[in-house]
């Protein structure tokens, strides 16, 4: 009985992230780009090789008598505590993909998550498995095995029910690309202080300098700065962070978390500094030089092939 409730448990669990990754691009992009953060390897590779890994593991624990389905599962679970382990001694605010997009920074509890699935491949491993699934079940038995699939039914329709609003949501947007600055405009004058009190004007932009802006409670902004803080870029970065008067605490957190890429400059709504950049949404992302807009865009994969500014 154990046996066969380990392996409902676990082929759940696999198939729900195998499922979360492929089934919208916007999920397989965050996982590699995840990847990429945490390892310097091919992240399409690894990531092509998790997701065979995780269908195998699935196939495998489906068949009876076989333990090759837990040594699939363990394999798999051993990577991902040792990417989690990765991420908290490098300190990099990488998100955990393993379902698709979205997700939780990447900490003690996904390390605790994986270790309670190892604990289960381990009582599934070390149990008697029947010769056949045909031998006669008992019927608490068959309860527990109908309430395990019923929750992995349950889970994979809540994945993709979440991953379809969210896919109407990002069509009912009108699309950002229309409204970003483009290539070659020339940023017009401007004067602002940065939070060390210093002035920042458009003469602050010779040579290369990338400019990033970021909205408190703005979800993708997040998600960019997280990518941007666990690979800064070489070039001069200034964080244009747009305040709010009602989370000072919000507001204190972001400032806090893109002081690390360098100079950061709060602004109200309509400052004129989002009208010499003719910024009109969050996040928005420039790559400038000689205070010349070369490339911009809503996130990193935005600026592939693209001209970038260089230290």
């Amino acid at each position: 009985m154990l046996d066969l409730f380990a392996r409902v448990l676990l082929i759940a669990v696999f198939l729900a992230a195998f499922a979360g990754k492929v089934r919208t691009r916007q999920g397989f992009a965050e996982f590699r780009d995840s990847i990429a953060a945490l390892v310097p390897l091919p992240a399409n590779v690894v990531a092509v090789l998790v997701l065979a890994g995780e269908a195998l593991a699935v196939v495998l624990l489906a068949v009876p008598g076989t333990l090759l389905g837990y040594g699939v599962s363990a394999l798999l679970l051993v990577t991902f505590c040792g990417a989690v382990v990765l991420a908290l001694h490098g300190r990099k605010s990488v998100r955990c993909h393993c379902f698709g997009a979205g997700g939780d920074v990447l900490g003690v509890k996904h390390l605790v998550r994986n270790g309670v699935l190892l604990v289960v491949v381990a009582l599934g491993a070390f149990v008697p498995s029947p010769a056949s699934w045909e031998e006669p079940l008992t019927l608490l038995t068959i309860a527990v095995v109908l309430l395990a699939v019923v929750v992995a039914v349950h889970v994979l329709f809540t994945f993709g029910l979440v991953a379809r609003v969210r896919e109407l949501q990002e069509n009912a947007v009108p699309k950002r690309e229309s409204t970003l600055p483009r290539p070659g405009m020339v940023i017009k004058p401007f004067a602002v202080l940065d939070t060390d009190g210093l002035p920042f004007t458009e003469a602050d932009l010779g040579g290369a300098v990338q400019v990033g802006f970021f909205s408190v409670g703005c979800g993708p902004c997040r998600t960019l700065t997280d990518a941007l803080v666990a690979d800064p870029p070489a070039a001069r970065f200034v964080s244009v962070v747009d305040g709010d008067a009602s989370d000072p605490d919000g507001t204190a957190g972001l400032v806090a978390k893109v002081g690390v890429l360098g100079r950061v400059v709060v602004v109200g709504t309509d400052d004129p500094v989002l009208s010499a950049f003719e910024v009109m949404a969050y996040p928005t992302l420039l790559h400038t030089h000689g205070g010349v807009v070369t490339a911009s865009g809503i996130k990193l994969a935005d600026f592939a092939g693209a001209p970038a500014p260089v230290a």
